[in-house]
This record gives C-alpha cells, sequence and structure tokens, in this order.
C-alpha cells in the first residue's frame, strides 16, 4: 500500500499533511446524515442513480457518461482494471496510486517528468515528443497536480487533448482539487469523446470518511468500467449526501473566499521563512523544498508544536527535502508560519 498523508495519533495534532477543507461539515451535511440514519437498514441504490442524476445535472451532462466511486481512488483503479491500457504516460511527481494502478493492470509505464528547477513548467514540445516516441494509449495528468499545486488552464489543456487525439491516445484527467483554484473544471468545457475527468467530493466538502468520488467520460468508457465495477461501492450517507450539497452556492462562495485569503497569506509567509522554497500553487496546499533540513527531521520538530506536514520522498523525482504543506484555518497559519520560522 501506498503512503498518504494523514497524522495517526494525537488528536489534538494540526494536520497540515492532508489537503482537506478545515472548514469542516456543513449543517446541511449533518442533517442529511442525520435524517438518513433509518435508511442504513436498507441497501443503498446499487447503482448510485439518484446521486448519478444530481451530478449530470449540475454539470449539464447526460447522466449515462457518469460514473459514481467509493472515493476518487476507487475510479482510478476501476478504469485501469476495465481499460488495461497497454501503455500509459504519467505526468510527474503526481499521485502515486495512478503507477500502482497501473502497474496491477499490467500497464507499461513511461513517464514525462516536470523539473523543480523550472518550477514544475508543463513544455508542450518536450511533451509531444514524449508521445511520439511511446506511443501511449492512456496519458495521465492531474491538474491542478498534487503535490506541485501547478495549474494548466483551457488553452493549454485544448493544445495537450489535441496531442493526445494526434496520436490516438486517450486523456485521464484527475480534476480532485480543480475547485479549490475558483475555475470551471476543464472537462466542462472540453469534448468528453477523448478524456475522462476524475473529480473529488472528498476534499473540498470535506467528507473523506464518506468517500465520495465521480467521473465524467463518453458512454462506452462508462458502460466498459461499469462491467467491472463491484456492486454497492458507495454507502447509503454518501448517496444522500450528493444531491444535496454539489452545487451548493452559499458554501462554495464562503470556501472559495476562505481559500483564496489563506493561500495568499500562506506563499508570503511561506516565501519569507528563510531556508524554505515554496512553489507558487493553485490549489489547498503548497510543495516546499527545505535547504538543509529533511521532511521528517522537520516534522520531529513540528511535532513539539502539535504539528504535522506531508514529507514528499515517495513521490517521483522528489525526495526527503520536500513537504507538502496544507491550508488551514488562519489562526493554525499563522502559527505554522511562525513555527517555521522559528525552526528553520
Amino acid at each position: 500500500m501506498n503512503k498518504h498523508g494523514g497524522y495517526y495519533g494525537n488528536s489534538d495534532i494540526i494536520d497540515y499533511s492532508v489537503n482537506i477543507n478545515p472548514l469542516g461539515l456543513t449543517d446541511n451535511i449533518r442533517e442529511t446524515i442525520i435524517s438518513s440514519i433509518d435508511n442504513i437498514c436498507k441497501y443503498p441504490d446499487i447503482g448510485g442513480t439518484s446521486a448519478k442524476e444530481a451530478v449530470a445535472k449540475h454539470i449539464n451532462v447526460g447522466s449515462n457518461k457518469i460514473i459514481m466511486g467509493n472515493g476518487a481512488s476507487e475510479l482510478i483503479y476501476l478504469f485501469a482494471r476495465a481499460l488495461k491500457p497497454k501503455k500509459v504516460l504519467i505526468i510527474e511527481p503526481t499521485f502515486n496510486e495512478y503507477r500502482r494502478a497501473f502497474l496491477l493492470a499490467g500497464s507499461e509505464i513511461d513517464d514525462y517528468v516536470l523539473d523543480s528547477d523550472d518550477d514544475f513548467r508543463f513544455n508542450e514540445d518536450m511533451f509531444s515528443r514524449k508521445m511520439e516516441a511511446f506511443q501511449p494509449d492512456v496519458v495521465i495528468l492531474c491538474n491542478p497536480n498534487n503535490p506541485t499545486g501547478k495549474y494548466l488552464g483551457l488553452e493549454m489543456m485544448s493544445e495537450i487533448v489535441d496531442i493526445v487525439k494526434r496520436e490516438n491516445s486517450f486523456l485521464f484527467i484527475d480534476e480532485s482539487f480543480v475547485e479549490f483554484t475558483g475555475y470551471e473544471p476543464i472537462g466542462n468545457s472540453i469534448d468528453y469523446e477523448h478524456i475522462f475527468s476524475l473529480r473529488s467530493m472528498t476534499k473540498y466538502y470535506a467528507v473523506p470518511g464518506l468517500r465520495i468520488g465521480y467521473g465524467v467520460t463518453n458512454d462506452k468508457i462508462i458502460e466498459k468500467m461499469e462491467e467491472y465495477k463491484e456492486p454497492w461501492t458507495m454507502n447509503t450517507f454518501a448517496l444522500d449526501i450528493v444531491p444535496k450539497v454539489i452545487g451548493d452556492k452559499s458554501f462554495c462562495v464562503k470556501v472559495n473566499r476562505w481559500v483564496k485569503i489563506e493561500r495568499e497569506y500562506m506563499y508570503e509567509g511561506l516565501s519569507n521563512v528563510r531556508n524554505l522554497k515554496v512553489y507558487k500553487s493553485y490549489s489547498n496546499f503548497f510543495l516546499c523544498k527545505l535547504n538543509y533540513l529533511s521532511g521528517n527531521m522537520l516534522n520531529l520538530e513540528l511535532l513539539k508544536d502539535n504539528m504535522y506536514v506531508r514529507v514528499c520522498d515517495d513521490f517521483k523525482s522528489l525526495d526527503e527535502g520536500f513537504v507538502r504543506i496544507g491550508i488551514k484555518r488562519h489562526v493554525d497559519n499563522e502559527k505554522m508560519v511562525s513555527i517555521l520560522n522559528k525552526i528553520l
């Protein structure tokens, strides 16, 4: 099993290793769970029909182009298992479950590694040459990317899709953090015939314990994935919550205001910490490079003040010198910046 963020132990720890909206559950979610208590005596809808229809209405596509999942991770593995692509190209460094999922499916994997010294800049010409040389069946791209926080806009993504089409390939784009950018998912603006857009409700709606994700693509891919999908992978609470919260405008305004303000504060604060390089992010976390301490050594110091960050040594091309720091509530962010200044 791959390593992930998350501190398991002292409940007083302010866990900066996870990328979950710190504003917590809305009253709407709490009330829905309470009102759904009696429903756990029944089997949940095996196909997640009500959730599918709510998502379809929200993003204005047919429900036959949507598949629900027990978190985005289930759909990564399901896509790999159902499609069984012979060759997969992964844009790195990125979420490590892509590699594991496609290796288990028997795929040959190559990668286009973005350079930290070049600010993880995506080079279209280099990508095009890589595509021509490797000829992958599927390309994996996370946007905004975990852990770098880099975001490719519609113009660049359209060019990437054109290259993918030209090489008779298919784009798997993970948009799990897109709500935090303030932009619309790229998948909503590009023909789904050649892309699979993965979305997660776990991070933005702060429900990691419920595991809610969905994918959007053409109906043929959906049919293939449904053939391989286990029944009842989503629980009653998750299915009941989706129609209640997706597209909740007041919630979105509140979260987007918080993340914009705190992202700017954290970027400025982290930029002024000596012996720490922070990479600009469009999401709710920052990738940082330490000058002399390792990430594990930093955590030993941070734990003295009940804080913890994500060490990025398991990401392709990164090592213990890189850490990912989430964005929390302002009082906690002030404390984190202050402590980092003392340590570093």
